[in-house]
């Protein structure tokens, strides 16, 4: 059996806080009013107002803040602001005027009668007028049964929790680790020194519930964060901002951003740093800013202002592409240093929370690969080619290999390695052929990053690459490319879609100096299963590895929703308009078959293949009507497509897996605990009715009578939802590796297949402090609940089948596993064909 593993989980015990509210003057909300209405031409005061950037100076900048409320003409703001403490009027006043001043009055847009309501708004805001709307009262955050008995529960809880543990240290591995508050909700420690390199710990904690009861649980998030702490390069270019730690006082940091800016003239273009005008500003309240460094001085050196005696002490967290500063502090905290956080917390948290406890594994049966210790290699190779045939539907797969003639090994390589993995395939069921193309100068960096200069190398891929009728795959070798701007792999890929080809990038690496032209193995292996996925290919699942399991008889359905995209060809226009704010897809996966079907209301056809829509996508997102389009699509939500589902397994058996996030719910609202827990069940996940639809279409339906099943995931450690956990410790002093699924009470967590990289086996038995260089990985959970199925269903078998889609796609060689069930993974993946300004989220 397998051993159990320990969520990093609370269970909330102190229930009564002292909570202080503030309400917000109604004289000044008229004028912000006024002021929004000034500067947003379209806002309607019947809706609430854009206060994202005051929210976010007033919970950067004042301690204990539970919660500051949206507002609009008729809302009732006599509890705007939620405190832990009572509520500092003057300094919210100041962090106030400042946040005016930076949206209304340094906007560039900002007109003159803007300005004029800005500096008259500003001139009303009085701490003595605010202090009049301060009250407060003794509150139970829970109730009897553990469910929140007040909206501010989740924040209050966490935020009170990370504020008690403000400056306590714990020995951790021979080091005392002090904490600081650094965030809502947010801790870190002192910054350690390693060969002249800075890291810490930070804690992060989250309330959050399970359905259907709804009981609430203190999850807490370890991490470790690096620091820059050189640079070497002279002209630096920051692919995106950074959050700067800045030290304030002793146990606290408060977060500046550090913004890059440029100047252009007409021969060259120069970057620089600046500190954001509101976070500066805000600093001035509590110490001058006279003497405060320059973005540009802390950036070109770090290591002045990140050690311990540095005033100001700034830390600057390191991010993966940061190529002007070295980084050998290795990434993630092991599971050792999992089990010493949560034991060491414990006790500091005694009186407020108590451990949740063990959860038990429900024995799920993982896929079984076939190994060359059951099958000689010749059947294996045999198995995958019967595979890719009935996954595809076709006897042939024409693949090209573009690239320079100094490509040559690594054009070998690549066919070396699908031979290796298909075996020959001469006189096969399916015949892979494959044919070596000169790249020329189609992978050539571009001029620029507009849409013109992506329309330019579209048409000279078409003009250069003759079109296919058949679909065929493109494996392009490209010189890195992704630190420019004139980047062509978008352009190649719409170009290649043009001419019905699907597309995979490799990127020479250099492993070292006897093997500088090829990248590793198992990026060529990786490059080479991805392409393959592309066409539809995933592990077989056949009769001689299936499990005996009934579950694994149905369809899968994937209902998924991408966001925000943004055509490129709307990438100079300021119209908001122009983005498609949703647009859901569906992807139909059959696990015996192999089989993978595409719908989506943008196409034509009711159902594509897979790789048809691919190229689909490609297409679709570069009409003029495409956002258009996005938008009738997700005008319904999933309604129409819920109800043809429940219609179309009325007799046979279908699981549809949906991925609970903001988006989702927005579109299913039924899929949230707080719907869940309103459901009257016939008996535990076979409630009579569910909830299907968004705010528009929501209605109640019965599902009792036909055989489709449901299922809500939700992702693990970077949503904050679901936990973190260790596992038990073994009769050699290490902790045992888990895999599979667990129940907590209705809930459901499923492990990945335990990997095999040094990585995760360090986890396992190290920690930081023995080699801080070390990196560690870890399988993190994933949260099923089963929403929907019938009364003779066992619920593990269901979860089980799941949790083992995630054991069938093939183009991760490095795990066992993917991140989502197979048809959430496909449907992911299917965004990198839309031809957008920035990637969809």
């Amino acid at each position: 059996m397998n051993s159990p593993i320990y969520p990093m989980t609370f269970i909330p015990k102190k229930r009564n806080f002292k909570l202080y509210y503030l309400a917000f003057p109604k004289p000044w909300k008229e004028l912000l009013i006024q002021l929004q209405v000034s500067a947003y031409k379209k806002y309607d005061p019947e809706y609430y107002m854009k206060l994202f950037g005051l929210k976010a100076c007033l919970n950067g900048w004042l301690d204990e803040v539970v919660n500051v409320g949206n507002m609009k003409a008729n809302s009732d703001d006599s509890r705007w602001f939620v405190s832990l403490n009572e509520p500092d009027v003057h300094k919210i006043c100041k962090i106030m005027k400042i946040w005016v001043t930076a949206e209304y009055e340094l906007n560039d847009k900002a007109t003159s009668e803007t300005k004029a309501i800005a500096e008259k708004f500003k001139s009303e805001i009085d701490p003595d007028v605010l202090r009049y709307g301060i009250t407060s009262e003794e509150v139970c955050l829970f109730n009897e049964d553990g469910t929140a008995a007040v909206d501010y529960a989740f924040d209050a809880f966490a935020l009170y929790v990370a504020n008690s543990l403000n400056g306590k240290t714990i020995p951790f591995f021979g080091q005392k680790l002090t904490f600081s508050n650094c965030g809502l909700k947010k801790l870190v420690s002192q910054p350690i020194e390693y060969k002249g390199q800075y890291y810490s710990y930070g804690l992060e904690f989250s309330v959050q519930t399970t359905p259907p009861q709804r009981e609430c649980m203190l999850l807490v998030f370890p991490s470790v964060k690096r620091f820059v702490s050189n640079a070497w390069k002279k002209k630096i270019y920051l692919k995106e901002n950074i959050n700067a730690l800045v030290k304030m006082s002793e146990n606290k940091y408060r977060v500046m951003k550090m913004k890059q800016r440029k100047n252009i003239d007409e021969e060259k273009t120069e970057y620089f740093r600046d500190w954001n005008y509101a976070d500066k500003r805000c600093y001035g309240i509590y110490h001058s800013i006279d003497a405060f460094p320059a973005a540009d001085e802390v950036l070109k050196s770090p290591e002045i202002y990140v050690g311990k005696n540095a005033v100001p002490q700034i830390l600057l967290p390191y991010k993966f592409g940061m190529d002007f500063t070295n980084m050998n502090i290795g990434t993630g905290v092991s599971v050792k240093e999992k089990c010493e956080f949560y034991h060491q917390l414990t006790p500091l948290l005694k009186d407020i929370a108590e451990p949740m406890g063990e959860v038990q594994s429900v024995r799920a049966i993982h896929y079984k690969k076939p190994d060359k210790k059951q099958f000689e290699v010749a059947d294996i190779q045999k198995m995958r080619r019967e595979s890719l045939k009935v996954c595809t539907g076709r006897d042939k797969i024409t693949l090209e290999i573009y690239g320079h003639d100094s490509d040559e090994p690594l054009k070998n390589a690549i066919m070396e390695d699908i031979c290796q993995y298909f075996g020959d395939t001469d006189g096969s069921d399916v015949k892979i052929e494959i044919e070596k193309r000169s790249i020329g100068s189609l992978g050539d960096m571009m001029n620029g990053k507009s849409y013109e200069d992506h329309l330019l190398r579209i048409k000279r891929v078409q003009e250069s690459v003759e079109k296919s009728a058949e679909i065929k795959g493109a494996i392009v070798i490209l010189k890195n490319t992704s630190e420019e701007k004139g980047d062509p792999k978008a352009a190649l890929r719409a170009g290649f879609a043009d001419t019905n080809r699907l597309t995979q990038f490799i990127v020479p690496d250099v492993l070292d100096e006897k093997a500088k032209d090829k990248p590793s193995e198992s990026r060529i292996h990786g490059a080479v299963l991805d392409i393959f996925r592309q066409f539809g290919y995933t592990e077989f699942a056949d009769n001689r590895n299936t499990v005996k399991n009934p579950a694994c008889a149905a369809d899968v359905i994937g209902v998924y929703a991408y966001q925000t995209l943004r055509p490129l060809w709307a990438a100079e226009s300021k119209s908001p308009t122009l983005t498609a704010k949703i647009l859901p897809a569906y992807v139909t996966f059959n696990v015996r078959s192999g089989q993978v079907k595409v719908e989506c209301g943008l196409f034509d056809e009711s159902r594509r293949s897979y790789p048809e829509a691919l190229i689909a996508f490609s297409k679709l997102s570069r009409k003029d009507d495409f956002v258009d389009k996005c938008n009738q699509v997700a005008r319904g939500g999933f309604v129409t497509k819920l109800l043809g589902l429940r219609d179309l397994y009325k007799e046979s058996d279908g699981l549809v897996l949906v991925s609970c996030n903001g988006l989702t719910r927005n579109l299913w609202h039924g899929i949230s605990d707080t719907s869940i827990s309103g459901y009257n069940m016939k008996k535990p996940f076979v409630p009579e009715k569910i909830k299907i639809g968004n705010s528009i279409s929501e209605r109640t339906e019965a599902f009792t009578d036909s055989h489709l099943r449901i299922i809500r995931l939700r992702e693990g450690v970077s949503t904050l939802e679901v936990p973190d956990y260790y596992t038990e410790i073994n009769a050699k002093g290490d902790f045992t590796r888990a895999s599979g699924v667990y129940r907590h009470k209705d809930v459901f967590w499923g492990i990945d297949l335990c990997p095999n990289n040094f990585e995760f086996k360090d986890s396992y038995k190290k920690c930081r402090a023995d080699k801080p260089t070390l990196n560690f990985d870890e399988c993190a959970l994933m949260e099923y609940y089963p929403l929907q199925l019938r009364g003779e269903d066992d619920p593990k078998q269901w979860v089980g089948y799941a949790n083992l889609l995630r054991e069938l796609m093939p183009e991760n060689p490095s795990r066992q596993s993917v991140r989502l069930p197979a048809p959430l993974h496909l449907a992911k993946l299917m965004s990198e064909y839309f031809l957008l300004c920035d990637k969809e989220k």
